[in-house]
C-alpha cells in the first residue's frame, strides 16, 4: 500500500514537473516574440540621430538659406510643435502633427506660409541654421529630427529676383521602419524681372457677420526677421493696406480675435505683369455651430449655406456696382416692351 501511495505521489510530481515546464517555454517564447518588436518600435528614430538636408535647384549664387524648427519628433515619428510656435497653432488651427504623407501641397503651402509670418516675429526663439547657395545647392548638416522651415532672402541675379517661398521639410524621412537622415528637397521660387514690387494684405472674414467682428485688426509686415511696419486694417481703407519695395515679405496678424481661426494665402504676380509684387490675403474664420451659425451677413456671398462665404471686404472691386447694372439693364427692358406694347395698341 505504502509503496502504491509512492508511486502516485511520484507520478504527480512529474506531471506538475511537466507542466511547469511548459509553461516556462511559453513565456520564454512570448518574451522572445515580443521584446524584438518592442525594441524595433523603439528605435524608429534613435535618440541622439542627427540628420542633414540638402536643398537642390538653387538658381542664385550665395543666396542665403534659413533653417527654423518649428517641431520635434519623436521616437516612434510623429511631430510635436515647439513651444515657440504654440500661438502660431492657435492662432491658424495648423498643428505640424496633422501634417504628414496625407496631407495636399496646398495645405502645407499655406502652412508655410502662415508660420513664416510668427517665425519673422521672433526668430530667437526657434533653433536656427543658416547657409547659402553655392553651386545650385545648399547644404545643411547637423540636425535634430523633426520639421523645419525653409526660407531664404530674396536675391537679385542676372536681370532677375529671385523670391523663395516657404517650404516645411521633415528630417529624417520615413518609410515604415526606416528613416533616411541624409535628406533633399528641391528649392521653390518665384523668378521675377528686376522691377518696383507693389505689395498689398487684404483682411477677409468667413462665417461672421460684421456686427460681431472686430471693428480693426492689427497686421504686422516683415522682410525677412525684420519688422517693417504694424498697420491697421479697418473699413476706412478697405481692409487693405499696400506698400512698395523688394524684400522677404511676411506678414502676422497681432491679437486673432477669440472664436476665429486666421488663415494665410500668398500669391506672388505674374512674372508678366506690371503690378508685380507680392499680396496676402488674411482670412479669419469663425466656425458655424450645429444648428446655429457664425451670422448671415456676407458681403459678396449672399445666400451662402453653413456661413462659408467669404466677406470680401478688402476687395476693391465693388460688388455692388455689377449688381446695379445688372438692374438698370432689367428696368431700360422692361421700359422698351412697355413702349412696343403702347406702339402695338396704337
Amino acid at each position: 500500500m505504502t509503496l502504491t501511495l509512492d508511486g502516485r505521489r511520484a507520478s504527480l510530481a512529474g506531471a506538475l514537473a511537466r507542466v511547469a515546464a511548459a509553461v516556462t517555454l511559453a513565456v520564454a517564447v512570448a518574451t522572445l516574440a515580443v521584446a524584438p518588436a518592442v525594441a524595433h518600435a523603439a528605435e524608429r528614430v534613435p535618440a541622439g540621430a542627427t540628420c542633414s538636408l540638402t536643398v537642390q535647384k538653387c538658381p542664385a549664387e550665395g543666396q542665403a538659406f534659413h533653417l527654423y524648427r518649428v517641431a520635434s519628433m519623436q521616437a516612434d515619428g510623429s511631430l510635436v510643435a515647439v513651444e515657440a510656435l504654440s500661438q502660431a497653432v492657435a492662432d491658424t488651427g495648423k498643428d505640424p502633427a496633422s501634417l504628414g504623407k496625407k496631407t495636399d501641397a496646398q495645405e502645407l503651402a499655406a502652412a508655410a506660409a502662415s508660420y513664416a509670418g510668427y517665425v519673422a516675429a521672433d526668430p530667437a526663439a526657434f533653433q536656427k541654421a543658416d547657409a547659402a547657395a553655392s553651386g545650385g545647392t545648399v547644404r545643411f548638416g547637423e540636425l535634430e529630427p523633426g520639421m523645419y522651415l525653409l526660407v531664404a532672402d530674396a536675391t537679385v541675379s542676372g536681370g532677375n529676383t529671385y523670391t523663395a517661398r516657404p517650404n516645411l521639410v521633415v528630417v529624417p524621412r520615413l518609410d515604415g521602419w526606416t528613416y533616411q537622415t541624409d535628406c533633399t528637397v528641391d528649392a521653390k521660387f518665384e523668378v521675377t524681372p528686376a522691377r518696383t514690387y507693389h505689395n498689398r494684405v487684404t483682411k477677409l472674414w468667413r462665417g461672421d457677420s460684421a456686427s460681431v467682428r472686430p471693428a480693426s485688426v492689427t497686421v504686422a509686415i516683415y522682410n525677412g526677421t525684420k519688422l517693417y511696419k504694424q498697420v491697421k486694417l479697418d473699413a476706412s481703407n478697405g481692409w487693405t493696406y499696400a506698400w512698395d519695395g523688394e524684400g522677404s515679405w511676411s506678414v502676422r496678424e497681432l491679437g486673432v480675435p477669440a472664436g476665429y481661426t486666421c488663415s494665410l494665402n500668398q500669391a506672388q504676380a505674374a512674372p508678366t505683369s506690371s503690378n508685380a509684387g507680392v499680396n496676402f490675403q488674411l482670412t479669419n474664420s469663425k466656425p458655424t455651430t450645429p444648428g446655429g451659425g457664425g451670422g448671415s451677413s456676407h458681403s459678396g456671398g449672399s445666400g451662402s449655406k453653413g456661413g462659408s462665404a467669404v466677406t470680401k471686404t478688402g476687395d476693391p472691386n465693388n460688388a455692388a456696382l455689377p449688381a446695379a447694372l445688372m438692374c438698370a439693364g432689367a428696368v431700360l427692358a422692361l421700359a422698351g416692351l412697355w413702349a412696343r406694347r403702347r406702339e402695338d395698341a396704337r
